[in-house]
């Protein structure tokens, strides 16, 4: 049964949550539950999502609806059903409320079909013991431990509903029972959504010092779980641990130092032919915690770049005005020193350079580095960037960014023109209010990311003030510079710290042309993840091609709570839903 849930454990992640009172194992835990308004809607949901595809792809439908009815059955999927994740025990457990369809026997049926030896209670007629012991080949193996599904279920005839817990290893069984019995089964009234949510009921200080400790094991269990990739070069080895330690950083302050974390998803059936989903959180902190300190740091200073609207047909419509406190300074810096060190290594080892140009590589890298880093630095990110598609592979781009040291640039630019041949700097060109104008040309093949995002040989004109760095670059770039920082309002104070619009075929098209142009590995293991990757591609461009390829993701502060919203639109729902075919046809198709 522990495998029911851990092989259902993407979708329960994500459409899960529990409103009734939940038990974690000890008061200084958190209390996460997730609930789901039934197995109807969810499958309602993932075939909607198979029947955005082609023709194959709908007819995978009836092999992944095969896969989760082997483990649902005597389950009622027009009722909810509800998961409680039980931090704080070592390994980690599960504690379900299901409902029943017409009694339990049609379940325990399936359970023991399943493997799992089921044993009534002595004492409560209404209590079973379960187990199946796991990993067989292990037995035979000197040390090796085989681990176990174990657990109890109570059957509540009154309501039809079982309680459930779930653990692998069986000592975790007394603790296991107690919480069985104590589970309560409440409606929770979230009609078609799903829900996760996070209640710290402790906020004391140590409590939350328990929170990060017990955080440690699992970030540990992620952490070794990553593995150097065939074609990765070590830096970029490192840059993947360091942004999921980054991200693990978030999880476990929001998990240690919040007082309530919620979030919601909803998939949008009114137009069936093109469905949405849309996900809301909602973060409180902890009075007193770095987390409180962080949001408190939102809407204190206006955005210098308020004013500027979306560009029509933008396919990038960026807008930053976000606090870096120091636990994202940190980060932030030792991702930009491996960025560096991975950018000036394939600048000066990508080909037979003269010593002259992987010098003056090696220090322009640095320097721009350096100069990014006074952003950080500031404590405080305000950025905005539009980029619209020029119709020949490349994008008509503006942008701009806070920068404490702005000025360094006019040292930093005419060096340039030593690292590549063709490479182009002109300073003083023109003029924009207080800003200086610069152009800049990158020679062709200095670093493909520049040639697909610029485009070859086109000016990039760059303007430097006090304490900002305007950057532009394709058709009619300097007029299109000079007229935005004219017509500039002044900064205003705006709810987003984060604002996010993303038209994703244009991208999915450049994606595809970049890597058409790429000699594939000739190792066999990177052949083949070259392979499946490029197929996922394929099936990504397919599906953005056929419109509402937007990605909306919105992210501000008010009143203590940091607020979250995302918007899918169909395009990405039916990228989903084709990958879910293709895995179910390599993996769950009969031979």
């Amino acid at each position: 049964m522990m495998n029911l849930i851990t092989r259902l454990a993407p979708a329960l992640a994500l459409l899960l949550f529990c409103t009734s009172p939940a038990i974690a194992q000890t008061p200084q835990d958190p209390q996460i539950t997730i609930q789901h308004p039934g197995f109807q809607v969810l499958k309602k949901d993932l075939k909607s999502l198979l029947d955005l595809g082609t023709p194959a792809d709908q007819k995978q439908w009836s092999n992944i609806e095969d896969f989760i009815d082997t483990f649902v059955a005597g389950i009622d999927g027009s009722r909810p059903f509800q998961v409680q994740l039980l931090a704080g025990m070592t390994p980690s457990g599960y504690l379900a409320a299901l409902p029943l369809d017409g009694g339990f026997q049609t379940f325990r049926d399936n359970v023991e079909g399943l493997g799992y030896e089921l044993k009534r209670d002595g004492k409560d007629t209404s209590l079973y013991q379960f187990n199946m012991t796991l990993d067989s080949d292990q037995e035979s193996t000197p040390g090796a431990a085989a681990a176990e599904d174990v657990g109890w279920m109570k059957v509540l005839a009154d309501i039809d509903y079982l309680i459930l817990s779930m653990s692998s290893t069986r000592s975790s069984m007394p603790q296991l029972k107690e919480l069985t019995l104590a589970k309560k089964v409440a409606d929770s009234g979230t009609g078609t959504g799903a829900v996760m949510q996070l209640i710290n009921p402790d906020v004391t200080e140590a409590a939350q010092k328990h929170r990060r400790s017990s955080f440690t094991a699992s970030r540990k269990t992620t952490m070794d779980a990553m593995q150097k990739r065939p074609d990765e070069t070590a830096t970029r080895f490192e840059m993947r641990k360091l942004s999921s330690n980054l991200m693990l950083d978030e999880v476990e302050r929001a998990t240690a130092e919040s007082e309530t974390l919620q979030i919601s998803l909803q998939m949008d059936h009114s137009a069936p032919t093109t469905p949405k989903v849309s996900v809301q959180g909602d973060l409180a902190a902890i009075a007193g915690t770095a987390l409180a300190t962080a949001l408190q740091q939102f809407n204190t200073r206006p955005d210098a770049f308020a004013g500027i609207a979306r560009l029509p047909g933008s396919a990038l419509s960026l807008r930053i005005n976000h606090p870096i406190d120091d636990m994202r300074k940190a980060g932030m810096t030792s991702f930009l020193n491996l960025v560096r060190d991975e950018v000036s290594a394939k600048l000066k080892n990508g080909s037979q350079r003269p010593a002259s140009e992987k010098e003056a590589i090696d220090g322009v890298v640095t320097d721009i580095v350096t100069h990014l880093r006074s952003g950080i630095d500031s404590g405080w990110m305000n950025i905005f960037v539009e980029a619209v598609p020029d119709g020949q592979g490349g994008f008509n781009s503006i942008g701009a960014y806070n920068a404490a040291n702005a000025a360094t640039l006019t040292e930093i630019l005419p060096r340039m023109k030593d690292m590549h041949p063709g490479t182009q700097v002109e300073l003083n060109v023109d003029k924009a209010g207080d800003y200086v104008i610069h152009r800049v040309q990158l020679g062709e093949g200095l670093l493909d990311v520049f040639d697909r995002l610029f485009g070859v040989r086109r000016d990039t004109f760059v303007a430097v003030g006090k304490d900002y760095v305007w950057l532009a670059s394709g058709e009619n770039a300097l007029d299109t510079l000079k007229k935005t920082v004219a017509a500039l309002a002044p900064p205003a104070a705006t709810p987003a710290a984060v604002h996010l619009e993303v038209a994703l075929l244009p991208w999915a098209r450049q994606m595809s042309d970049y890597y058409s142009r790429q000699t594939p590995p000739k190792e066999r293991e990177a052949l083949t993840a070259w392979k499946a990757a490029e197929r996922s591609r394929a099936r990504g461009l397919e599906s953005f091609e056929k419109g509402n390829d937007s990605l909306i993701v919105d992210i501000r502060a008010e009143a203590g709570h940091l607020l979250t919203s995302i918007s899918i639109d169909t395009g990405l729902l039916r990228f989903i839903g084709r990958e879910m075919a293709a895995f179910s046809k390599e993996n769950l198709e009969a031979e």
